[in-house]
Formats: structure tokens, C-alpha cells, sequence
């Protein structure tokens, strides 16, 4: 599996250990998932990656893209909490 670099702590790990986020310039929001299009970031799971990504001002630079700190707020506050994974689809 490949590897990735977290932008919250920069651990380099597999890509599966991490999550995919993309930025929405048309939505003005912070997407989590492997299915979104354009330039992605990787983080870890946990909210301690998150802020120290955000202490660090890593979305922006890692998405290449003028990430808004209401967007960012948004994101944190989302109920992402002690995790970002995205929710399991309940398709059977």
C-alpha cells in the first residue's frame, strides 16, 4: 500500500492508516473521503493531528488553496471530535 505523509504530525504512514481530505472551492468546505476530486491531503485519524495541522496552517499549503479559518472552524466542529474517519455507508 503506499504511503502518505500526515499533515498534522508528518509521520509517514500507509495510506489506509490516514484520511483523504480535498478542498470544495465551490462550496467553500473541507471534504473528507477518497472519492473527492483535486488536489487532496493527508491526515491522521485523531483530533491531535487535526489541531496541530491547523496550528501549523497546513491546509492551506497543502491544498494549495486560500482555506478559509471559517472553513477550518467548520471542519473542527463538524463532530469530528476524537476522529475524522468518515462515516461507514449503511448500503447493504
Amino acid at each position: 500500500m503506499p504511503e502518505r505523509t500526515c499533515i498534522g504530525c508528518r509521520r509517514r504512514l500507509s495510506a489506509g492508516d490516514l484520511v483523504r481530505i480535498a478542498w470544495s472551492a465551490s462550496d467553500g468546505c473541507i471534504l473528507i473521503g477518497a472519492g473527492h476530486p483535486g488536489r487532496g491531503a493527508w491526515l491522521c485519524p485523531t483530533a491531535k493531528c487535526v489541531d496541530a495541522a491547523n496550528k501549523r496552517r497546513a491546509f492551506g499549503r497543502a491544498l494549495r488553496a486560500d482555506v478559509s479559518h471559517e472553513a477550518i472552524e467548520a471542519f473542527l466542529s463538524d463532530g469530528l471530535g476524537w476522529s475524522i474517519r468518515p462515516q461507514e455507508s449503511g448500503g447493504r
